[in-house]
């Protein structure tokens, strides 16, 4: 058995920042159970609690997914009943949230992310992936890479500020004239889902996330332990992992493990 250690070992600042990130899947957890709301471990972190019962060792972040009904319900829950410490960001709580969905931040931390550089927030997160009824996957492709640019341009990515000012006005100007256009081939993928009833589900548009959730893999959640808590996952784990991963427990190559954030620049219990 490799020894991944090196990775995430006990006084690791990567260690550090999942124990952080693990406090607020907690939250997020009491909240959900309090309000009889359903949501599941979804990707890496589905497959950390299967392969490590936790953590993959050099993951550094966490999804969850809930179905898009139930998230006006889970807002409003999460709003009035998370500790102060944590900041629910989405496109309605911060002008410069840019994604098409929303995270919950530990401001009690602090890690050097770029793209998050003008945000409320720049502490560590969990990320509450919104999932949705599926159209045909290749209508789900063009919606993402037209649709998902131009959200992000409007909603102020952070990325512009390294490019000069008048080219950032003119991708944002572009983008407004763009939107309606955008807008309607939203509208259509979602009537066209409707249509279908397939039973399956995408991540929300602009997610650039094509694999789809089966509903009859998922329902109704059972718990699973993770980090020596126990969350709620999907019913038919493994057919729900070897859709999204194929052989879901080989462990990569070296090469194939990425740390995406800048784990030195990390500071916690920020007052």
């Amino acid at each position: 058995m490799e020894d991944f250690s090196k990775y995430n070992g006990e006084g690791t600042k990567l260690r550090e920042a999942q124990l952080c990130m693990l406090e607020i899947l907690v939250e997020f957890d009491k909240v959900c159970r309090k309000n009889n709301i359903t949501y599941w471990l979804d990707g890496g972190t589905l497959l950390g609690a299967v392969r490590h019962k936790g953590f993959i060792p050099w993951d550094d972040d966490l999804d969850v997914c809930i179905q898009s009904k139930d998230y006006p319900k889970l807002r409003n829950a999460l709003l009035q009943e998370l500790p102060d410490r944590y900041f629910l960001e989405d496109i309605k709580s911060d002008k410069y949230f840019f994604d098409p969905f929303c995270r919950i931040k530990d401001t009690h931390s602090y890690c050097n992310y770029p793209l998050f550089a003008k945000q409320k927030s720049q502490g560590l997160w969990l990320d509450i992936i919104v999932a949705e009824p599926a159209p045909p996957i290749w209508y789900k492709n063009i919606v993402d890479h037209v649709y998902g640019p131009i959200f992000r341009q409007i909603h102020n990515i952070a990325a512009c500020h390294n490019e000069p000012r008048w080219k950032c006005l003119t991708k944002k100007t572009i983008s407004y004239i763009l939107y309606p256009i955008a807008s309607i081939l939203l509208w259509m993928a979602r009537l066209w889902a409707k249509i279908l009833n397939n039973g399956l589900l995408i991540h929300s548009y602009g997610s650039y996330e094509l694999k789809t959730r089966n509903l009859k893999h998922i329902l109704p959640v059972q718990e699973i332990e993770f980090e020596g808590y126990n969350f709620f996952a999907p019913k038919e784990i493994d057919d729900f992992l070897i859709n999204l991963y194929g052989d879901y427990m080989r462990i990569p190559d070296e090469s194939g493990r990425q740390i995406h954030m800048d784990v030195d620049s990390m500071r916690f219990n920020i007052k």
